[in-house]
């Protein structure tokens, strides 16, 4: 499912709780169920955009020459520590 998808749910299925809890009251086993509901759609859309945020591509161009930097710093850093213990 696409984010626009879970969004649109997330707000049908708070709509639908909302209703639930005024007309039946929030004890009511109907609206504890839309509440679990509820959660495991916002569970699932919050895990699509971390899976999103982790395989997002990466410039070359910018986030490249960054990358090789922060590692090049650390293989340096591992060589002279190691030169400084001994």
């Amino acid at each position: 499912m696409r984010l626009e998808h879970f969004e649109e749910a997330i707000n049908e299925k708070k709509a639908e709780m909302i209703h639930l809890g005024m007309t039946k009251g929030l004890q009511n086993e109907e609206t504890i169920y839309c509440s679990q509901e509820l959660d495991k759609l916002l569970n699932d859309y919050n895990r699509l955009l971390l899976d999103a945020k982790h395989t997002k591509s990466i410039n070359h161009y910018v986030d490249l020459p960054s990358i090789l930097i922060k590692q090049l710093h650390r293989i340096l850093s591992i060589q002279y520590r190691y030169f400084f213990i001994n």
